[in-house]
């Protein structure tokens, strides 16, 4: 996660559906629960030569930052892949700092595991 950032757009997936052709060469890591820039679970994944956050590392899934993945040659191209990355819904949406009326789905917590919330934060059920 990026810290103090008022929004975060972030893709959540299993480890095992990512590969890293050529593995950790180019990475950087720090990790902020055990201090240390030695590869530790969880990490923050950057590039090793301008520091641009790539990903967040955990046990079982990674948040990836969709801005740092390039795909296609034309603005049309890039448009059209970014829309595999539109969001789905809002997590922690009790902690905002501003409304988002965008109709979909909201948390007041993690997904499934908190109860659902509506734009303005009041609990749909």
């Amino acid at each position: 996660m990026t810290h103090a950032a008022p929004f975060q757009w972030a893709a959540i997936f299993h480890k095992e559906n990512l590969l890293f052709e050529k593995g950790a060469e180019g990475l950087a890591f720090y990790s902020s629960t055990n201090k240390t820039r030695d590869y530790s679970l969880p990490t923050k994944v950057f590039c090793s030569w301008c520091r641009s956050p790539i990903m967040d590392e955990g046990r079982n899934v990674c948040l990836l930052f969709p801005e740092s993945i390039e795909c296609g040659d034309t603005d049309a191209e890039r448009l059209e892949w970014r829309k595999a990355f539109e969001v789905d819904c809002h997590i922690f949406y009790n902690q905002r700092i501003v409304e988002i009326p965008d109709g979909k789905p909201k948390w007041a917590g993690m997904d499934e595991d908190s109860e659902r919330v509506d734009d303005m934060g009041k609990p749909t059920e």
